[in-house]
Parts: C-alpha cells; sequence; structure tokens
C-alpha cells in the first residue's frame, strides 16, 4: 500500500506544494529578519511566521497568497500526516521508527495550525498583540499541576529534536529521500548548515523551555521570535541575528530543493 501511494500522482503534488509553501514561509521570515537587521529603524524583534502574515496582510495582493500559502501548508501538514500514519517511508514499527513516525505527525499539526493561521489573517485574527503561541501554551501550562514538568519535558524533546537535525548532517540522512544530481549536488554544504543552524535555534528555544519549566517562570520562556530577538541584544548580536536570518533563509532553500528533488519511487 505505501508503495503505491508513494508513487500516487496526488501524493507527489500534494508533497511538492506544501514544501513550496513551507519555502516561501521561511524566506518571508528571513526577509523580514534581515530588513530589521539593515534597517534597525524598521524593528529589531525576532520575526515568526505570523509576522510574515501580517505584513502581507496589508496588501491587496498579499491576500492571494496567504490563501495560496495557507492551503500549501495544509496541504503539506496531510502529507505529513499520511507519512506518519500510513508509514509510507517505511520506517518500521520498532521504537527509532515510531520516533520518527511520531515526528511527522506532530510536524503535521504545526504546520495545519500555521496554515490556519496564515487563513486567518485575512480575517482579522492573529493581531500580533501579546506574547507569542509558545510563550502562551508554557503560561497555560505553568498554571497546571504538574504543569512545570510538561514545559519542562517539552523544552528537553525540543532540544533533542535540535541535535536530530544537526546530527542529521552528518550522517548525511537528510538525502536519503532526495534525487541530487547534476547542480543540485553542489547545494549539499549550504544545505547542511542550514539544517544545523535550524537545530541549534531549536535547541535555543528548548534551552528557554526548560528554564522555565525548572523555574516555574512563564517569563523564562522565550518562542522563536523572542528568542531571535535574544540573540540579537547579546554581544555580535548583529552577526547572531543575521546568521539566523541566512539559516532560516537556506532552510527555506532547501525546502525549495525537497520539492524539486524529493522521490516518489520505490
Amino acid at each position: 500500500m505505501s508503495k503505491t501511494l508513494l508513487a500516487s500522482p496526488i501524493y507527489a503534488t500534494a508533497a511538492r506544494a506544501g514544501l513550496t509553501a513551507r519555502a516561501v514561509v521561511y524566506w518571508l521570515v528571513a526577509g523580514l529578519m534581515l530588513r530589521a537587521a539593515l534597517l534597525p529603524q524598521e524593528g529589531d524583534d525576532g520575526y515568526s511566521p505570523g509576522d510574515a502574515f501580517r505584513v502581507l496582510e496589508t496588501h491587496w495582493s498579499g491576500h492571494v497568497l496567504l490563501v495560496t500559502m495557507g492551503l500549501g501548508l495544509l496541504t503539506y501538514a496531510g502529507w505529513r500526516f499520511i507519512q506518519g500514519i500510513a508509514d509510507v517511508r517505511r520506517k518500521g514499527d520498532d521504537a527509532s521508527g515510531r520516533f520518527a513516525r511520531l515526528g511527522m505527525l506532530s510536524t503535521g499539526v504545526s504546520y495545519g495550525l500555521l496554515g490556519v493561521a496564515a487563513i486567518a489573517v485575512i480575517f482579522g485574527a492573529n493581531s500580533g498583540d501579546g506574547p507569542g503561541t509558545t510563550e502562551t501554551l508554557a503560561r497555560w501550562l505553568l498554571e497546571r499541576p504538574f504543569g512545570r514538568f510538561v514545559v519542562f519535558a517539552l523544552g528537553a524533546a525540543l532540544m533533542a529534536i535540535g541535535i536530530a537535525q544537526i546530527m542529521r548532517t552528518f550522517t548525511d540522512s537528510w538525502q536519503d529521500d532526495l534525487a541530487l544530481s547534476g547542480w543540485h549536488r553542489k547545494l549539499i554544504l549550504p544545505i547542511e548548515i542550514s539544517i544545523a543552524g535550524r537545530g541549534l535555534l531549536f535547541i535555543l528555544v528548548g534551552v528557554f523551555l526548560a528554564v522555565g519549566g525548572w523555574t516555574q517562570d512563564a517569563e523564562d520562556v522565550k518562542g522563536l521570535a523572542a528568542s531571535l530577538s535574544w540573540l540579537r541584544q547579546q554581544p555580535l548580536g548583529f552577526w547572531l541575528y543575521a546568521g539566523g536570518a541566512l539559516v532560516i533563509a537556506g532552510y527555506g532553500f532547501y525546502s525549495a530543493v525537497q520539492a524539486r528533488c524529493l522521490k516518489f519511487e520505490c
């Protein structure tokens, strides 16, 4: 069944559309960050996909792009759900296989919510006031019994995911599902730098989550945007912030390469 599904044109179309939408979201966030780095008067905080969506919402043509991206991200989420549930990539039912499939499902949830957020901006939702999603979730959890342990565990899990992302660049496992040939082979090093850099960002957000769980103080928790803003305030902050922007742009490029080179044959 998984072999037939993997070769299905519908499956391939969903994968390419979703990965392209993901690439566009990463590029939008990176563009906002680079603008802030080069033009501090325009704003010097970290940016999230929600910020990118709100910028698009101010232009009439942005509404069309928001709907297109939202549908693309929902398609990507559906693709990840199919991968996780049907085990299309045959990860197996052992511990490592189930962990990999769980990661696919969690990714599907994350990007599904992101797709909904993109469309919701058109209707006035996601105004940008108040803390980010990560901080809001942490605050809610810390008000619950055992919530601090959940927040700490989430932070530890995010750090583990970040480490796993970095390890992918040493094992070259990220290439397993790609048919890289010709000029695409020349992109391996910048893609690996982007994957490892994204892993470091995951670790940073995970550390802030773990600290917030340990201290039981939601003010210690920082999502991606707040973590990027924190980097900007450190020594060499400009270079760290600009580096973060390039990493995010590079991961968007990796998503575009996936959309182009993903293998759909067994």
